[in-house]
């Protein structure tokens, strides 16, 4: 069995999907999900932002969820009975679990060849960690809900024109003390320089922002090209409703949001350009060279 222990949002969620994805199709065995770091809520919200499964928007396939048994063998609990750590000690002895925690956030291709019988927990952000398997897991990260008219009038208006997502992420980025000193909203100059390069390589394109601070970027965010504002009525319970459009989009700004990842790597467009930022994270000793695709253009 593959287990992978799932943790943050959707974005990175779907990062450890798709890595755990991979590794059960070459190893030819079960995924199992651990969603026991989702459900633990006892740190402030105030410093860390509490999250859900999300991935139930999606048609993903044949995997199954961890028991609590499995949990507690790879876990332990420090509150657990005596008699329930000595039984978990002996297991681990007769069969020893193999608990994998990823090491710093760069690619290592080790990873890769560890064998069955295993639980990962880790970020897996970067998309060698499941090239292989791309065509399933573009499969999987389709939808499961019919749009509303709302969202079916913009995916309209995006065909019809050259139309760049342009994503600003700022939330807890701002508002959190932890990831505000280790990742840390963009400064606009990133947005600069992106968007200068667009306007080189792009024809009339036409902008739609995503965001989860639309307020923020109405009253900061002023374009001579035609700009669009995508609001909570084109949002989805989930968010899935954003995360489709971006889809649909021809080009793509993205922030450092592993949701905006996902929104531009999952886009059919053949020919698009992807900007990202080169310092996704404030503290860059957190960076991961290989996170996004060499075809994209970082600034």
């Amino acid at each position: 069995m593959i287990r992978v222990r799932l943790m943050g949002g959707l974005g990175n969620q779907m990062f450890q999907y798709a890595f755990g994805k991979r590794m059960a199709l070459v190893n030819n065995t079960e995924l199992v999900l651990d969603q026991s770091l989702l459900l633990d809520k006892s740190q402030p919200h105030e410093l860390v932002t509490h999250r859900n499964f999300d991935l139930d928007i999606f048609n993903l396939q044949d995997y199954r969820w961890a028991t609590d048994e499995e949990i507690f063998l790879y876990n332990g609990n420090p509150n657990a009975p005596v008699t329930k750590k000595i039984v978990r000690k002996l297991k681990n002895i007769i069969s020893p679990k193999k608990l994998i925690i990823q090491q710093a956030n760069e690619f290592n291709k080790e990873y890769l060849d560890i064998k069955n019988d295993v639980c990962f927990v880790g970020r897996w952000q970067s998309e060698l960690y499941f090239k292989d398997a791309a065509g399933q897991i573009q499969k999987e990260f389709t939808f499961k809900t019919t749009f509303n008219r709302e969202i079916e009038k913009c995916q309209e208006i995006i065909k019809e024109c050259n139309a760049v997502c342009l994503h600003v992420r700022r939330g807890d980025l701002i508002t959190s003390a932890v990831y505000s000193s280790s990742i840390g909203a963009l400064n606009w100059t990133y947005y600069e320089q992106a968007l200068a390069y667009i306007r080189q390589q792009v024809i009339n394109p036409v902008f739609f922002v995503f965001s989860d601070d639309i307020t923020w970027c109405k009253q900061n965010i002023i374009f001579p090209e035609q700009t669009y504002f995508m609001d909570n009525d084109t949002a989805g319970n989930k968010a899935e409703g954003h995360l489709y459009l971006m889809q649909q989009c021809k080009h793509f700004i993205i922030s450092n949001s592993t949701y905006a990842w996902w929104g531009a790597w999952l886009s059919k467009e053949i020919d698009k350009k992807v900007v990202y930022p080169k310092n996704w994270y404030r503290d860059v000793t957190y960076n991961n060279p290989k996170m996004c695709p060499p075809n994209w253009v970082s600034f």
